[in-house]
């Protein structure tokens, strides 16, 4: 029964996919931003969420023990200062996020020399001062109600009806188990990712050019194996363009890296440049390329189904729905 809803979801995001696209595009490029923005690049984002979830692991180990135990947004950080930290190797690190293991070692140093990881007993750990938390409440409700939306879009396409104002009441709720399973597919998608391209910044620059054409062509409502068999029904959409200067603005990425990631997603022939106004956009063929093929981009789709299939199961328990 479980596996048969998990496919259900796959199945229904697959024959809805461009529909779905436009707010998962949307999504994961607000989402990127943040992490950018906060952690000055990519690698190091993707190592303080690898230690953030281990911290809401934490937290969900202490149910074990305590049954009653308040899993709430409120209480995350009252939780997590009563977990013990543990010691995870570079190693074992560099291989859950598939960074090198040299770049591993020195972002980690990095980042607690700057004080977004921290030690305590010579553990290194996701120990963010009282400023970070304030900051990182401010944000993560934000991101609570955009998985939210998300989750209730999911279920309107498999007959669950449920707001995204309940859902997100129940991620607050219950906030580790979910924050816990959310990091999680975002840590194996940002690995999909590394592993597929090694440079997730420029994934992150051509999100930016997928949203946009995203957004036009979610009319068309194609599915996953139509945009794949004929990916000229989008041909139509090649207008909706975006200049390098409007991607750094979204991105926070310097304006000289974006012209110089998108000339080689042109060489690569995923995007194409207007020769006269030098904006970027999106070649519809693009979809049958290496890089973004049916296969990976299924991968994807599995990823998260994965992910939502959890939080409707403990919805559905929860008798939200």
């Amino acid at each position: 029964m479980n596996l048969l809803l998990s496919k259900t979801i796959e199945k229904k995001i697959l024959e809805n996919y461009i529909e779905y696209q436009s707010l998962f595009v949307e999504f994961q490029s607000k989402f990127l931003t943040g992490l950018y923005s906060r952690y000055k690049n990519l690698e190091n984002g993707n190592l303080v969420l690898y230690y953030a979830r281990e911290a809401h692991l934490g937290v969900l180990r202490r149910k074990d023990y305590d049954l009653n135990c308040n899993l709430s947004y409120e209480r995350f950080w009252e939780n997590y200062n009563e977990v013990e930290l543990k010691r995870h190797s570079i190693i074992k690190i560099a291989e859950d996020t598939s960074l090198p293991k040299e770049t591993t070692r020195r972002k980690i140093l990095q980042l607690t020399k700057n004080k977004m990881l921290n030690k305590k007993n010579k553990i290194v750990g996701w120990l963010p001062s009282e400023q970070y938390k304030e900051n990182y409440n401010l944000f993560i409700q934000e991101e609570i109600q955009d998985v939210s939306r998300l989750i209730s879009f999911v279920c309107t396409k498999i007959n669950f009806s449920i707001s995204s104002e309940l859902i997100s009441n129940e991620i607050k709720e219950k906030f580790s188990f979910y924050w816990f399973h959310y990091l999680g597919a975002q840590l194996q998608y940002l690995k999909m990712w590394s592993i597929q391209i090694k440079d997730l910044e420029l994934v992150f620059i051509f999100l930016q050019v997928a949203n946009l054409f995203a957004s036009k062509v979610k009319k068309k409502n194609l599915s996953h194996k139509n945009l794949y068999v004929n990916p000229s029904l989008l041909k139509d959409f090649i207008s909706a363009s975006i200049s390098a200067t409007s991607i750094a603005d979204i991105t926070r990425i310097p304006r000289a890296t974006c012209v110089r990631k998108l000339q080689i997603l042109v060489d690569l022939k995923i995007v194409s440049q207007d020769k006269i106004s030098k904006r970027y956009y999106m070649v519809p063929s693009a979809t049958s390329e290496n890089l973004i093929s049916s296969k990976m981009t299924k991968k994807v789709v599995t990823l998260f189904s994965n992910f939502f299939f959890i939080c409707i199961r403990a919805l559905n328990a929860k008798g939200t729905m």
